[in-house]
């Protein structure tokens, strides 16, 4: 019941945010910090108290944006509620009815758009970030940059960039093969992490490159 008032509080403030920028009143079910930003990373700025009502902006990754009477900002969506103005028909807005689905989960219709939450099951998963490719002329990440997804490659590179990538930055699990001559011969190296200096054998001297 708990995770499915949780994942119940993240919908209806996605809905209500994307539709008419209504904002959805929540609850804080305890003491809870709010921060610059969503997640425990941030600054903290102020504290939400047990029973303090708040209007809920947004939700990203189990985080909601508040505000309140103090500085707004993010608090752990585990620590909210749906508000006593969400309730039946009127709720965060008057074109808002919210309604138990038996067997399907909580839905909330707003402005002729609805959505149901499932049962219990906790939070979506994050999506998982996309594999991404730097790579500099100079070492330390300096000089001309040339960033994209992963996936590309060269079997001969031409014009500016053959024998002038000198430090790599990868992200997301991307991977990188350098390989000094055309077609993917000579001395090659994979690198998974970012290096802020090519090894001698490869420092301004690749001339094709594989990614992943």
């Amino acid at each position: 019941m708990r995770n499915l008032v949780k994942t119940a509080t993240f919908a209806i403030a996605g809905l209500l945010f994307a539709t008419s920028g209504i904002a959805a009143e929540g609850v804080a079910t305890g003491a809870v910090n709010v921060r610059t930003g969503p997640g425990s990373g941030y600054s903290k700025v102020d504290t939400l108290h047990a029973g303090e009502q708040v209007e809920i902006g947004q939700c990203q990754a189990g985080w909601c944006y508040v505000e309140h009477d103090g500085p707004d900002g993010w608090v752990s969506a585990n620590y909210l509620q749906p508000g006593p103005g969400s309730g039946g028909s009127g709720g965060a807005g008057d074109d808002c009815t919210f309604n138990w689905v038996i067997g399907q989960g909580f839905t909330v219709e707003c402005g002729g758009n609805s959505v149901t939450v499932p049962g219990p099951g906790g939070w979506p998963p994050a999506p998982a970030p996309t594999p991404m490719v730097c790579i500099y002329d100079g070492p330390n990440y300096s000089g001309a940059e040339l960033c994209g997804p992963a996936g590309s490659s060269s079997s001969n590179i031409l014009g500016f960039w053959n024998d002038r990538i000198s430090s790599i930055k990868v992200s997301g699990g991307a991977k990188i093969k350098l390989c000094q001559n055309p077609n993917y011969l000579g001395f090659c190296n994979t690198f998974s992490s970012n290096l802020p200096q090519l090894g001698v054998w490869l420092d301004n001297k690749a001339s094709s490159y594989q990614t992943w």
